[in-house]
C-alpha cells in the first residue's frame, strides 16, 4: 500500500443514529488467504519482505469500505486521514493502519500526526506463529480504538442513545470475545453496560496517570483481536462498532 496518506471528507447528510445500522461487509478469511504460507519463525528476509507487502495490500483492502462507511456519517465538513506505516523492525505484524482526524493534531509529519491524534482508529496483521511444540497459530488482525484525555471528555459527553445503539446491535446468541479495554490490573469488557464500560475505562485511565505521576496520560484503548477460531460474523460486527464509535467522537469533536 501506498504510504501516501488519503484523506476522506466526513459530510453525508444522514443521522449518525441511521449510519450505526450499516455494517461492513468483509471477509477476513479471503483477505488473509495471501498470508497463510508464512509463520513468522520460518520467514527468510526475502519472505519478511513479501509478507510485509501481502499485509499493506490486505489492509489496503480493507481500508475502502472502512472509509466508504465513514463518508456515510453525519458530520460537519472535516478530514480523516488513513495511511499505512511499516514496521520493518516486528516481522511477526509488519505495520499498522490508522484513520485519524488530521486537523485535530499537530503538522510535524504523517506518522507523528497519527501518533498523537487526539483519537485514532488503527488495524495490524499479525501472521501465524509455532510455538515450541510446533503448534501454529493462526494469522488474524488486530484493531485498536485509541483515545487521548481529551477524547476521552469527547465520549463522556456522547448521548447514551448512541452507546445503546452500538450494544444493541452486538448482541446475538454470544458476545464477541475479547472485545475489551487494555488494562495491567481490571479485567474490562466492552460490554454489557457500553457506556458504563467506558466511563470505568476513563477513570481508570485517569487514576493510573495520577498515581504515577506521569506526564503523558494513560490513552484508553479499546482492543479486538480476531483469528481463524474466531466466528466471521464477530470480525465485521466488532470493526463496524470501532468504526461507529470513531465517527461517533469524530462528530462529538465538532459540536
Amino acid at each position: 500500500m501506498s504510504n501516501v496518506a488519503i484523506h476522506v471528507t466526513i459530510c453525508a447528510p444522514i443521522s449518525l443514529i441511521s449510519f450505526m445500522t450499516a455494517s461492513l461487509n468483509i471477509n477476513p478469511l479471503t483477505l488473509l488467504a495471501p498470508l497463510k504460507a508464512y509463520i513468522v519463525e520460518d520467514l527468510s528476509n526475502a519472505d519478511t519482505t513479501t509478507s510485509a507487502a501481502l499485509a499493506a495490500a490486505a489492509l489496503n483492502e480493507l481500508s475502502a469500505p472502512v472509509l466508504k462507511m465513514l463518508a456515510q456519517a453525519s458530520t460537519q465538513n472535516d478530514d480523516v486521514a488513513t495511511q499505512f506505516f511499516p514496521d520493518p523492525d516486528d516481522p511477526s505484524t509488519p505495520g499498522n493502519l490508522f484513520f485519524w482526524p488530521t486537523t485535530r493534531t499537530s503538522q510535524a509529519s504523517a506518522y507523528a500526526d497519527a501518533s498523537s491524534a487526539e483519537y485514532s482508529l488503527r488495524a495490524a496483521i499479525f501472521l501465524s506463529e509455532r510455538d515450541d511444540y510446533g503448534a501454529v497459530y493462526p494469522a488474524g488482525f488486530n484493531f485498536l480504538l485509541k483515545l487521548e484525555a481529551s477524547a476521552c471528555e469527547l465520549v463522556r459527553e456522547m448521548p447514551s442513545s448512541v452507546f445503546e445503539r452500538l450494544e444493541f446491535a452486538l448482541k446475538g446468541t454470544s458476545l464477541p470475545s475479547g472485545f475489551e479495554f487494555l488494562d495491567d490490573v481490571q479485567h474490562l469488557p466492552l460490554m454489557p453496560g457500553m457506556r458504563r464500560q467506558f466511563l470505568k475505562a476513563i477513570t481508570r485511565a485517569h487514576e493510573v496517570t495520577t498515581k504515577s505521576k506521569r506526564k503523558v496520560f494513560e490513552a484508553v484503548m479499546l482492543n479486538y483481536i480476531w483469528d481463524e477460531t474466531e466466528p466471521v460474523k464477530d470480525f465485521s460486527a466488532v470493526l463496524s462498532t470501532m468504526v461507529s464509535l470513531f465517527a461517533a467522537i469524530h462528530e462529538q469533536s465538532r459540536k
